[in-house]
């Protein structure tokens, strides 16, 4: 009787490890880079696992990511840039692109892990995707030698091991969502799909947005007016943008700038956490808005944007 004991509670133990094997296997066999996904979830990760959950797998990867994000923004936070000098110099913009990129892929991971919503977990990692690509186009554009990233060689496989983890994590989120993606392909299959309603706009705008887009014509409804004649509340967009993050405060009510008709030779950089900032002009040539940073000048392609979202420090 010991001996059946015994057996059953073997038998048991290894029936929940082939499971437990199982379900990392198949995931991490369907991503671009399998031996990254199995040596980062490994089975001591595996007793974390609530097999009951959906994107319990899914989740898991995402926080590897994270904990990956993570390690690298430490270590580029800890680069004394100053010390650089001759050619390397120039690598100090390149640096600070990639410290405010970890810093946004941070923030998406994060807010990717436990949401059910697959395309926004799905957009947000395809742009921390994006980030980790700007950060290396960033030494591209100074035109940096590959030499100076190879002297921080714990940063080049810090990078490269987060660049394959978010890849891995995207390629098992789609599998994670493929049944809701077929489940929702069932329900509009047969029926036509509206696009538009019967107002002329797309289904997804709200109420409120409609109304304000449709008091456009006869003259915008704004929170605040740019005019280089002096006759607004601002002379540049660049001051307005850093008067209505002050005024918001971290609401996230839409504020509109009407930007009269002119010229403005400027590079509006808006803060990550501004949110619904609406920008309206007075039509095409009207209202014009150009910049001129380029590489020639020490800016990369990330900071040379017309109209830029940046994580601004204080």
């Amino acid at each position: 009787m010991e001996f059946n004991a015994y057996f059953l509670v073997f038998f048991s133990l290894l029936f929940v490890l082939q499971y437990s094997s199982c379900r990392i296997t198949a995931p991490c066999s369907q991503t671009p880079y399998p031996q990254v996904c199995r040596h980062y979830i490994n089975t001591n990760l595996l007793s974390t696992l609530d097999r009951h959950q959906r994107f319990a797998v899914r989740d898991l990867a995402l926080k590897v990511s994270m904990d990956q994000a993570l390690k690298a923004h430490q270590l580029v936070s800890s680069l004394n840039l100053n010390s650089l000098d001759g050619d390397h110099t120039r690598a100090k913009g390149a640096w600070n692109d990639c410290l405010e990129l970890y810093e946004d892929t941070v923030d998406k991971l994060n807010r990717s892990i436990g949401s059910t919503n697959a395309l926004d977990v799905n957009t947000w990692l395809s742009a921390s995707l994006t980030n980790q690509q700007t950060c290396q186009n960033g030494f591209k554009n100074l035109n940096i030698p590959s030499s100076h990233l190879q002297s921080f060689p714990n940063y080049v496989t810090l990078s490269t091991n987060l660049s394959k983890m978010l890849s891995n994590s995207l390629s098992i989120h789609k599998v994670s969502t493929s049944s809701s993606a077929l489940h929702f392909s069932k329900q509009v299959r047969g029926r036509r799909r509206r696009l538009l309603s019967d107002d002329g706009f797309p289904e997804w705008v709200s109420a409120a947005d409609r109304k304000l887009l449709q008091s456009i014509g006869s003259g915008p409804n704004a929170d605040m007016v740019v005019a280089q004649d002096g006759s607004g509340n601002y002379k540049s967009i660049s001051e307005a943008v850093d008067a209505a993050y002050k005024l918001q405060g971290g609401a996230t009510k839409r504020f509109v700038i009407h930007v009269k008709a002119g010229v403005y030779r400027e590079n509006i950089e808006i803060k990550r956490t501004m949110k619904n900032i609406m920008f309206i002009g007075d039509g095409i040539d009207a209202t014009i808005v150009t910049g001129n940073k380029n590489a020639q000048d020490g800016s990369t392609t990330y900071r040379s944007a017309t109209f830029g979202k940046y994580e601004l420090k204080q």
